[in-house]
């Protein structure tokens, strides 16, 4: 069982982290009207070879097709998306990345790997790559294997 001391340790830490990773995802998205979630599915539409489904998009991320409708919508109403009937079943719309769409994806990727290249360089490749495997362990390990969570 954890410490007070260190359960206090990692609450002021994962706060402290949290705000600062925020705070600059914000600062590089919201110019643009994003979300970092909302950036997350441009992005998504922008590495699809073929126009992608709105259903598929919420089954990725394991979310509601509500929750990706109305990213969806916001996409659509600034033009980085549009939307692509599909010949053999017009009810079903792929999305595509407009030509402003597949700029802006660029340009934001662009300054988010200049912010990872900043850390790389204050923190060591190594470290790191450390940490990347560390999160990813904890998603495989922990997050993906949660029960429900305790009420």
């Amino acid at each position: 069982m954890a410490t007070t001391e260190s359960f206090d340790t990692f609450l002021q830490d994962y706060v402290h982290i949290s705000k600062f990773l925020n705070t600059r995802v914000t600062t590089i998205l919201s110019p643009h009207h994003l979300t970092l979630d909302t950036f997350l599915i441009m992005h998504a539409i922008g590495n699809s070879k073929q126009p992608i489904l709105l259903m598929e998009i919420a089954n990725q991320r394991n979310v509601s097709r509500s929750a990706i409708s109305r990213q969806i919508s916001l996409l659509l109403d600034y033009n980085y998306i549009c939307q692509k009937a599909n010949p053999n079943d017009r009810r079903k719309k792929g999305l595509l990345l407009t030509e402003e769409g597949h700029k802006l994806d660029a340009q934001l990727s662009h300054k988010m790997q200049l912010t990872l290249n900043q850390w790389r360089d204050q923190f060591g490749k190594q470290r790191v790559q450390t940490l990347l495997t560390l999160l990813r362990d904890f998603d495989d390990q922990v997050i993906e294997v949660a029960p429900t969570p305790l009420m």
